[in-house]
C-alpha cells in the first residue's frame, strides 16, 4: 500500500473523529460516556465513547483503496471478512448507544461472526499451535473452526478489557496491526501487511483526539472491532507461512491476553465472578500510582504501559521463527506483568490507608 492511500486512511479518521467531536452537542445525550456510571469508569465529565465508529469508517476506506488492486478471489475474501466482522463492531455499538448489551451477548456476537466468516471461507481455522500432541484435534474440521471462533473472540473481548485509559487500547491496537504488518511484509503476505498498516493508520488518526486530551472515547465498538479484526489477521498470518511460529501471535498479542486471564484469575481467588467488571486491571493501578496523579493527572497513564508492551510486540517479527525465543519472550513479559502488578497494588493500598 503507498503512503499516499495510508494518509487517506489516517485523515479519513481523523476527520471523522473531529466531527464526533464538534458534534457532541448534538449527540452527547446518546453517546456519552458517563463519569461514574459504573465501577470501572475513573474519567471525568461525559465525553462521547463512538471513536469506533471513526476507525471502523477509515478502516473501510483503505479497504475500499486496496481491494482495487487484489485479485477477485482475494478481494472477496477480504470483504467476507470484513462483513463478518462488522458484527462485533455493530454489538459494540450498540451497547455504546444503549447501555443495554452484556457482555456475554458482545462476546457471543464475536463468536458468531468468527465462525461465519470460517464456514463462509471454506471453514477456515487454526491448524497447529506449534505442540504437536495437542496439533491432532485440530485436524478435525470441527474442532480447527471452534478454535479460530474461540480465538478470535477472546482476543476481541481482550482488547475491551484494556480500553480504559486514554490512548491505551487505540496505543495496543496500533502497536500491533504494525508488529503484524511488520511479520506480513518479512514472509511475502503483502496483502495482509497492507491490511495491518490500513488498520495502523485508522487508529492513529482516532489517537489524535483520544491522547492524551480524551475528547474522544474508542468505545464498545472500537475495542471489540479492532480485538476482532487483531485476532483475523493474526491468524491468517500465522497460518499463511510456514515461517511464522503459532507462539508469534500470542506475544504480539501477550498483554491483552494476559490482562484477561490474570484478571480472571484474581477474581476467581477473590470468589467473585470472573466475568464481573471491576477497576483492579493493570491501569487502574497505574492511574492511581503516585507518579501518574502528579503528572497530567494521570492523562498519560497509558504511556508507561504502552512502553513496557511495545519491545515485546514490534520483537515479535524478529522472532517470528524462534518458538524459544517467542516462549522465552512470553514468560519474561508475564514476569514483569506480575511483579509490576504486585508492587502497584501494595502501594495503592497504602494509599488507600493513608487517605
Amino acid at each position: 500500500m503507498i503512503l499516499s492511500q495510508l494518509l487517506q486512511v489516517f485523515a479519513v479518521s481523523a476527520v471523522c473523529s473531529a466531527a464526533l467531536i464538534l458534534a457532541r452537542r448534538w449527540h452527547i445525550g446518546v453517546t456519552g460516556d458517563i463519569a461514574g456510571s459504573s465501577v470501572h469508569k475513573i474519567h471525568t465529565g461525559t465525553i462521547p465513547r463512538v471513536g469506533g465508529a471513526a476507525v471502523y469508517a477509515a478502516g473501510l476506506t483503505g479497504l475500499a483503496l486496496i481491494s482495487r488492486s487484489l485479485p477477485d478471489v482475494t478481494a472477496k475474501i477480504v470483504w467476507m471478512m470484513w462483513g463478518c466482522m462488522t458484527i462485533v463492531f455493530v454489538a459494540g455499538l450498540v451497547e455504546d448507544l444503549t447501555r443495554m448489551v452484556p457482555a456475554a451477548v458482545r462476546y457471543l456476537a464475536a463468536l458468531a461472526a468468527a465462525a461465519l466468516f470460517s464456514f463462509a471461507h471454506d471453514s477456515y481455522g487454526i491448524s497447529s499451535i506449534g505442540i504437536s500432541p495437542f496439533d491432532l484435534p485440530l485436524n478435525s474440521t470441527a474442532v480447527r473452526v471452534a478454535f479460530f471462533a474461540f480465538a478470535v473472540a477472546s482476543v476481541s473481548h481482550a482488547f475491551n478489557l484494556i480500553d480504559g485509559q486514554n490512548g491505551l487500547c487505540g496505543g495496543v491496537s496500533l502497536l500491533v496491526f504494525l508488529a503484524l504488518g511488520i511479520t506480513a511484509d518479512r514472509t511475502n503476505q503483502e496483502m495482509l501487511a497492507t491490511l495491518s498498516y490500513t488498520m495502523a493508520a485508522a487508529n492513529l488518526g482516532f489517537l489524535v483526539f483520544n491522547f492524551p486530551f480524551g475528547k474522544l472515547f474508542l468505545g464498545d465498538g472500537g475495542a471489540y472491532f479492532n480485538g476482532a479484526i487483531a485476532g483475523v489477521i493474526t491468524v491468517f498470518v500465522v497460518e499463511g507461512s510456514s515461517a511464522v511460529s503459532p507462539w508469534l501471535a500470542v506475544l504480539v498479542l501477550v498483554y491483552p491476553i494476559w490482562e484477561t486471564l490474570f484478571s480472571m484469575i484474581r477474581r476467581t481467588q477473590a470468589r467473585r465472578p470472573f466475568h464481573q467488571a471491576d477497576s483492579d486491571h493493570l491501569h487502574h493501578l497505574v492511574a492511581s500510582a503516585d507518579f501518574a496523579r502528579q503528572f497530567g493527572n494521570g492523562r498519560y497513564v497509558a504511556l508507561p504501559i504502552l512502553a513496557c508492551f511495545a519491545p515485546f510486540a514490534l520483537a515479535a517479527p524478529l522472532l517470528r521463527e524462534q518458538t524459544p525465543a517467542l516462549v522465552a519472550g512470553i514468560a519474561i513479559f508475564i514476569t514483569l506483568y506480575s511483579l509490576v502488578y504486585r508492587a502497584l497494588g501494595k502501594r495503592s493500598r497504602r494509599f488507600l490507608v493513608r487517605a
